[in-house]
């Protein structure tokens, strides 16, 4: 499936070509999905990856981040996880004034549309159904930070 856009809120500003360094925090408690998602994102010029497992652990990343002045610019998330669940972190990072801002990309099993627009809602950027390829995951970050993945970089 390729990624689609929510109707609200509007998307935020794509992260520009001059940026330095893209941050990407992969969040799934699939070993095996995190690595595909870690090989396609890693394709991206000057990108710096972090993972997660659980929402709790996610979030944890996103605050150290941002308290480190190296906040994440883009978030693909993994709807149903022990812990706490994407739907979950979303919600808890929209409720803060710092993580507010930062775009998210589901990625997931879920059919449902009203899951889709659930996360939409809550300020989702994108929804991508898993069975994902590299070329689905690389479609989504050069719509998100405007620049294409090298594809000779293995």
């Amino acid at each position: 499936m390729t990624p689609r856009t929510p109707r609200t809120p509007p998307p935020a500003e794509p992260v520009t070509e001059s940026a330095r360094e893209r941050r990407v925090l992969i969040v799934e408690d699939s070993p095996a999905m995190r690595e595909l998602l870690r090989l396609a994102v890693k394709r991206l010029p000057d990108v710096k990856i972090a993972q997660a497992g659980d929402g709790v652990a996610a979030l944890r990343e996103l605050v150290d981040a941002r308290a480190a002045g190296r906040p994440i610019h883009l978030v693909l998330l993994d709807l149903n996880m022990p812990i706490m669940d994407g739907m979950a972190l979303l919600a808890r990072m929209r409720e803060d004034r710092h993580l507010g801002d930062t775009q998210v990309a589901i990625v997931s099993t879920e059919e449902s549309s009203a899951t889709e627009e659930e996360a939409l809602a809550l300020g989702a950027r994108f929804f991508v159904r898993k069975q994902v390829n590299r070329r689905t995951i690389e479609k989504l970050l050069t719509d998100v930070f405007g620049v294409e993945p090298d594809t000779g970089r293995a």
